[in-house]
């Protein structure tokens, strides 16, 4: 088979994955893929799916579309250059487009910078009344496909490219990717565009794709279940009611919300008399809350204040949408009451997804791929797939570039958490620096604890990932971690900067992994262990707890190797590292030798100059060998 691929050489085991991916959709059956990190899973996923899917226009005559589903904007980027590459080696002309949501590609000022719910209303709201220049300028457009050639032109190389272009001609950028979608084969998407039951069908509709006719590639597969889940959770304070209320009164509204703090009150005292949080059922809720019309009449308001007062964002969409949630019967779906500093909050949490597997199963065939995908038949269960394929790929990388060691000085358990403790890390993560003769990122299980050892570390310049950071946020600390190289990078385990981004050039030099990242042990993660133990006979704890720990613990690990000629120390920085349960399960991934001690991190990077010294002086010597022969 040859196959459309955008580099001249394959890496080693890459032939093997196109050639699996490639039969397993033949048989119209799914794939899990688990691979480790550099081996090129993004253009071996996309290579195999589109030489198929040519191949079965031209044999068969079969038009089938390709999704690539990442769970976060950031990683789009690769599965356009692997898309462009192969367009433009094979003069292919490829039709594909970058699609985000529709607030990543407003134009519209007036809206585009309001809090994400707030943005949804008040722009159908414009769009309705005829205000939306931008929307109205672009549908005059694409009445009469009159695009100019340089918009088709920036959504090849990415939403952003499509963005700038866009607002240039002062067209809704979200418009226009949804024109493009529907003549293209190939769409680049969010996770939340598939997984999410509310946008799902919509999505498809405007884009007029259909799920049997498609191939689902999902980047980063392990993350799922948890996104799938929290697209169906909220939460509800008495600090966002008197919000919410003081909203109301700025617009006159004689809609009162006493109703919902008496509600939440309520249940506080009712079910929290000597505890921190209980299970709440759906007849405890007021049947006012479950009323329609009363949020019906919340939802208008909140329009009404974000317009009236130019607010970025309101309580009161938080609360209309809270209450959408809160009626839901679903078994899967749960209501804890607790107290968060003394005040009461009510969380809508689910235990399992239940529209995943037939989602999944309804599509052409399935590409789940991700470096921690094991164990593969765990995934396959909780996905439901039926007959899948199940593949796992060894790593092309030299082991000698990897020095593994744990660090057993210290724990970020629990109770044993204190500022003693986070002094004691800060000291030793300086002085791991002073050995690395480069950048080095630094993983945290929370940001509790992130914080709690950056409040101690000295001058050095550290770049930090903090709570709720946008998109550009992100990016822009990335970009300056890339061109640093003395610096640190300061990040949480399982967030934007631990997962699905390459660090190229083999930039971060060492990779210390604080803690394990463990779930809270809540009444939460206690329930949804028991939901599972039922689902998957027993095998709850294992689901929900221990693997999706050491699966972060792994993707963070893995953003320093991307090539075969890049090396770097990785530190465990935890006892419990040390303990069978653990070690057993990374062994695979972080081979780690206990004899070793931070001591060896230096001799590592000494053994390292000492390789550059004698290729240098090899490369010199031949040089000099071929100008003699020359003369």
């Amino acid at each position: 088979m040859e196959f459309l691929f955008r580099f001249n050489k394959l890496r080693p085991f890459q032939d093997k994955m196109l050639n699996d991916i490639y039969k397993s959709i033949s048989n119209k059956k799914s794939i899990f893929v688990n691979a480790p990190t550099g081996i090129g899973k993004t253009d071996a996923s996309i290579s195999a799916a589109l030489t198929y899917i040519i191949n079965e226009k031209k044999e068969h005559n079969v038009d089938l579309n390709l999704f690539f589903l990442t769970p976060k904007i950031s990683q789009h980027a690769i599965a356009i250059e692997s898309l462009n590459g192969i367009s433009n080696k094979y003069d292919l002309n490829l039709n594909f487009i970058d699609f985000v949501g529709k607030q990543n590609l407003c134009t519209n000022t007036e809206v585009n910078n309001l809090e994400s719910s707030a943005f949804y209303q008040l722009c159908n709201k414009k769009i309705k009344e005829g205000k939306c220049a931008f929307f109205n300028n672009a549908k005059d457009h694409i009445k009469y496909d009159n695009i100019a050639k340089e918009i088709k032109d920036a959504a090849l190389l990415g939403h952003n490219h499509l963005l700038d272009s866009s607002f240039n001609y002062k067209m809704c950028g979200y418009e226009l990717a949804s024109y493009f979608a529907k003549s293209s084969q190939i769409i680049v998407a969010d996770y939340i565009h598939m997984l999410n039951p509310l946008i799902n069908a919509s999505f498809m509709k405007k884009i007029g794709k259909d799920l049997g006719n498609s191939i689902l590639i999902w980047d980063e597969a392990h993350n799922m279940l948890d996104l799938a889940s929290s697209y169906l959770e909220s939460s509800l304070t008495l600090f966002s009611i008197e919000n919410a209320q003081k909203e109301l009164n700025k617009i006159g509204s004689n809609l009162d919300l006493d109703y919902l703090k008496f509600m939440i009150n309520q249940l506080a005292d009712k079910k929290l008399s000597n505890k921190k949080e209980a299970f709440i059922e759906i007849d405890d809720i007021s049947k006012e809350a479950l009323n329609n019309e009363i949020i019906g009449n919340i939802e208008k308001a909140a329009v009404e204040y974000v317009v009236n007062e130019k607010a970025k964002r309101s309580s009161l969409m938080h609360i209309a949408n809270f209450l959408k949630l809160l009626g839901n019967t679903d078994d899967s779906l749960i209501r804890i009451i607790s107290k968060v500093y003394g005040k009461p909050k009510l969380e809508l949490s689910c235990m399992y997804p239940k529209n995943l597997a037939s989602l999944l199963n309804s599509s052409y065939a399935n590409i789940f791929m991700s470096a921690t995908l094991n164990p593969l038949d765990m995934y396959a269960e909780i996905f439901g797939v039926k007959n899948a394929v199940l593949e796992s790929y060894s790593s092309p990388f030299p082991k000698s570039n990897k020095k593994v060691i744990i660090d057993d000085s210290f724990t970020t358990k629990y109770e044993f958490r204190s500022i003693e403790e986070y002094k004691k890390i800060a000291v030793r993560i300086s002085e791991i620096k002073k050995k690395i003769p480069g950048n080095i990122a630094v993983f945290f299980p929370s940001f509790d604890v992130l914080e709690g050892v950056f409040r101690y570390m000295q001058s050095e310049q550290i770049f930090i990932q903090r709570k709720n950071m946008h998109n550009i946020e992100i990016n822009n600390i990335l970009m300056k971690f890339n061109k640093s190289n003395n610096s640190m990078l300061f990040g949480v385990m399982g967030g934007s900067l631990s997962e699905g981004i390459d660090y190229t050039n083999n930039i971060i030099k060492c990779i210390i992994i604080v803690g394990l990242p463990f779930s809270n042990p809540n009444l939460k993660t206690t329930m949804k262990i028991q939901y599972f133990d039922k689902l998957f006979n027993g095998k709850g704890a294992q689901y929900i707890y221990l693997i999706p720990a050491i699966i972060r613990v792994i993707q963070a690990s893995g953003r320093a190797i991307r090539s075969e000629s890049d090396r770097a120390a990785i530190v465990l920085m935890d006892k419990r590292y040390k303990f069978n349960i653990y070690k057993n399960i990374i062994k695979d991934s972080l081979p780690v030798n206990l004899s070793d001690s931070i001591n060896e991190i230096e001799l590592f990077w000494k053994e390292d100059k000492k390789k550059q010294q004698n290729m240098q002086e090899a490369l010199h010597g031949k040089m000099c060998k071929e100008d003699i022969e020359s003369v």
